[in-house]
């Protein structure tokens, strides 16, 4: 450690420049070196007290080694990237920002449920399978459970199971007609989840839909590693709809993989700007108490310096068609407030054939964040009491 009195701010701090830096955060970590993700290299972080990082950088022993570093953060829900063993032997504490990016996947889920055209199943009875019941796949079961769905779960880790969920084993969950993965990637006893999917699980996923009249949906919008490459090749060459929005060999693409794919995006599912903001704040929490585990002072943030969630915007009014369900007003609200069509359009596009690291990289970089509608006002005109109530159960306040 450099300094062994102050608080934090007094510090030396490299950050991930894809890192928001809320007034918390600032507080936090003051004058703070901000560098490219693929730029952050042992030079850069040799005589840093903290790291701050998202998913991009592999926070490792080959990283750290040889550093002053004895705090990282990652303001992402996902740890994969550190190795956590590493960091024990190093003697580095570390804080991740789990659930700060739960609204935007769920929210990204369900606009992509809409736009593959099986919303309306699902409202009807279609059971929705999801592998993973944490911040993220907990937040989206209980969604879908106020929308009346039926939901089968399978996380044999979790401790507290969701009201209202059915509990399946791995096998029944990927036989539903939907299917979305939101379990964490590890490679720990028991339960491991590196390459959960392989050939295997996913032949039977296309045995179990050929009795089915409309082909299953399969949404990856959780780590690309639960899924084994060749386990993606036989999907793609079957019936099966499939939304990919992290990828096994990210962040390289396969052009060929990639045409095959209905939906594509470049791992932003939980990348809008509340959510990013939360991470930010999450790390903030953390470094501070940090700094109260090694004898530090609490930075000083006064009221006016800590990040609130702003008031939830009053989006463009909604006006219902002459005899709309509400289910369709449901499905027309999720495809207005979509990203999935355009950063599709801009991932195919880039394809040269294959998408090249650094396109990826760049796509990521240059993506329009969206706000969240979870909680937002809308104006529906128009609207009878079953579409407003329909509207609220999605998660929107209607004005």
């Amino acid at each position: 450690m450099t300094r062994a009195c102050g608080n934090p701010a007094d510090l030396s701090w490299v950050i991930d420049e894809a890192i928001p830096i809320t007034a918390s955060l600032k507080q936090a970590t003051g004058n703070a070196l901000m560098v490219s993700a693929r730029d952050i290299t042992p030079a850069i972080i040799e005589k840093a007290d903290g790291l701050l990082v998202r998913s991009v950088t592999q926070v490792d022993e080959a990283l750290l080694a040889g550093s002053a570093v004895r705090f990282v953060g990652t303001a992402t829900a996902g740890i994969d990237h550190l190795d956590a063993a590493a960091l024990a032997r190093l003697g580095v504490q570390w804080a991740s920002a789990p659930g700060s990016n739960a609204t935007a996947v769920v929210e990204y889920v369900l606009s992509a449920i809409a736009l593959s055209g099986h919303f309306q199943s699902i409202l009807r009875g279609t059971p929705v399978g999801i592998v993973g019941l944490g911040a993220v796949g907990g937040q989206l079961a209980q969604r879908l459970v106020s929308l009346g769905c039926q939901v089968v779960g399978y996380d044999p880790l979790v401790t507290h199971w969701p009201p209202g969920v059915l509990r399946g084993d791995l096998e029944a969950v990927l036989s539903q007609a939907v299917v979305s993965l939101h379990a964490s990637l590890h490679d720990q006893p028991s339960f491991a989840s590196q390459g959960l999917m392989g050939v295997a699980e996913v032949e039977s996923m296309i045995v179990a839909s050929a009795t089915r009249s409309q082909p299953g949906l399969f949404i990856n919008a959780g780590r690309g590693g639960l899924v084994t490459h060749q386990a993606l090749e036989c999907l793609l060459a079957s019936a099966w709809t499939t939304v990919l929005d992290t990828w096994p060999t990210e962040p390289f693409l396969d052009g060929s993989l990639l045409a095959q794919c209905d939906w594509v995006s470049p791992h932003i599912a939980g990348h809008s700007k509340a959510a990013k903001r939360r991470g930010s704040d999450m790390l903030a929490s953390a470094v501070a108490q940090w700094g109260d585990q090694i004898g530090l002072a609490r930075p000083v943030i006064g009221a006016a310096a800590i990040t609130q969630e702003p008031m939830p915007p009053t989006l463009t009014s909604l006006i219902c068609e002459a005899g709309e369900a509400p289910g369709e007003v449901m499905e027309r609200f999720l495809h207005q407030s979509s990203v999935l069509a355009r950063e599709d359009a801009r991932l195919r596009q880039g394809a040269t054939p294959h998408v090249t690291p650094e396109l990826f990289d760049r796509l990521r970089q240059s993506y329009e964040q969206p706000s969240e509608w979870t909680g937002a006002q809308l104006q529906v005109s128009a609207g009878s009491t079953a579409i407003v109530a329909a509207l609220k159960k999605l998660g929107i306040a209607v004005i």
